[in-house]
């Protein structure tokens, strides 16, 4: 495509002389005073498939800014979610359980729209080694793993005790779960990386299995490890391990079983950490 644009002589612009300016090289050199004209103007070429000039309605407008803020109503229900708050999220696939997460801040953008800003936790199965014996029912892991999401996919609020505070517990509700490690997910290391062992089977406490505490060595036994059924071991009025029966010199009587060993009993020496 080709354009020829041709002047009459009385249209051919008439620049004014230059003037004569001293070099700094002692010579004289030509500089002008004033601009040259500006380049002709050509029409749109819109015909062509070039977009036109940019103008204010066609340019994009300014995002409004975000900022922090103290709470946030859960959709369809009057429960507030805060910082620090645990929550429970709806998973992608609406089989699974819900994913357990820990606010660490909420984020507006003056439109309506809410983000939220989680660390998860992880459950056992969730975990590189998998849910082991001695992991809870309701045992999660508190994760390195943080994570931005509509706050739209939190479902309700959910309580995560300590340890300890959850062998206390009288009754254990479905928003009840309880955490004593923290996971790094890219390695699959635990905090604490050791922890107290009972039984013979030598396994850490889970609180969701009832244990019998021995009258003599004061460590703390499954039934299934002692040869007794559940319903046997609530039965029993005194408890002595084999161990204990054996120096006593006497058969294995067995102790009213009191609570399961708590978070916060001391580890004997017999008890072994791993």
């Amino acid at each position: 495509l080709h354009f020829t644009f041709s002047l009459l002589p009385h249209e051919i612009p008439r620049l004014p002389l230059p003037s004569r300016v001293s070099s700094s090289l002692g010579g004289t050199e030509l500089w002008p005073t004033t601009p040259l004209p500006p380049f002709p103007s050509f029409p749109q070429l819109s015909f062509l498939g070039f977009p036109p000039d940019p103008t204010p309605t066609s340019m994009a407008k300014t995002k409004q800014g975000k900022r922090d803020i103290d709470s946030y109503t859960i959709r369809g229900t009057t429960k507030v979610v805060r910082v620090g708050d645990c929550v429970l999220m709806r998973p992608s696939d609406t089989d699974n359980a819900p994913y357990v997460a820990r606010v660490e801040s909420l984020e507006s953008d003056g439109r309506g729209s809410v983000r939220v800003r989680v660390r998860w936790y992880y459950r056992p199965e969730e975990s590189k080694g998998g849910r082991r014996q001695f992991h809870g029912a309701k045992e999660l892991f508190l994760s390195d793993h943080f994570d931005t999401q509509s706050a739209h996919t939190i479902e309700g609020k959910c309580i995560v005790h300590s340890f300890k505070n959850y062998t206390k517990l009288d009754n254990v509700g479905p928003e009840d779960f309880f955490c004593r490690f923290e996971y790094k997910a890219a390695t699959g290391a635990f905090t604490p990386d050791r922890v107290a062992v009972y039984c013979k089977c030598e396994m850490p406490y889970n609180p969701d299995d009832l244990m019998v505490q021995c009258e003599g060595c004061k460590d703390w036994f499954h039934p299934t490890c002692m040869g007794m059924t559940i319903e046997q071991a609530k039965k029993l009025d005194t408890f002595l391990c084999a161990d204990c029966a054996k120096e006593n010199g006497a058969k294995r009587p067995s102790n009213s079983y009191p609570s399961s060993p708590s978070s916060d009993s001391k580890v004997e020496p017999k008890r072994r950490k791993r």
